[in-house]
């Protein structure tokens, strides 16, 4: 853990005692909301963990370099976009993959890519929400937050080059 962790968790603490002095019984009751929420969290969380954490120990980071690292170019970020647009993860699990991902070699673009289009692209949900909000617009919503990805890589290639 790096000195950002220690320094969250010792905010959080303080806050945490800040709101315990100003009213006990609030403090209590968000404590155990925020309990109750994580334990229903956990039977999401764990597979996924676990899934991501096989899934880095069996892929090599050369792998990942070859696939979506900085020498991929625009084939890795058209993978990272692809697989981005088709793949569900909250971003709770995405990000941390991130971070994983560029620690194993792959490239802030081709991440960046994956992770938009991870949080904005749908497809997984697509036919739920063109029954809900009709299939042109579910199309339209789709082909927007991916031209909003492809500015968010252009943008993540000029500042990280």
């Amino acid at each position: 853990m790096g000195p950002e962790t220690y320094a969250i968790y010792g905010i959080t603490l303080i806050l945490t005692i800040v709101s315990f002095v100003k009213d006990k019984r609030k403090t209590l009751k968000g404590i155990k909301k925020g309990y109750k929420a994580f334990v229903k969290l956990l039977p999401v969380l764990i597979p996924l963990f676990l899934f991501i954490g096989i899934l880095l120990a069996v892929v090599t980071p050369e792998f990942i370099s070859s696939l979506i690292g900085e020498g991929s170019g625009i084939i890795g970020i058209i993978i990272g976009l692809t697989v981005g647009s088709i793949t569900f993860m909250p971003p709770f699990v995405a990000y941390p993959l991130g971070v994983e991902l560029i620690g194993n070699g792959a490239g802030y673009a081709q991440v960046a890519g994956l992770l938009v289009t991870l949080m904005s692209v749908g497809l997984v949900y697509f036919a739920a929400e063109s029954k809900l909000f009709h299939t042109k617009s579910a199309l339209l919503r789709n082909l927007v937050s991916l031209v909003g990805a492809i500015i968010v890589v252009l943008i993540v290639m000029v500042v990280y080059k």
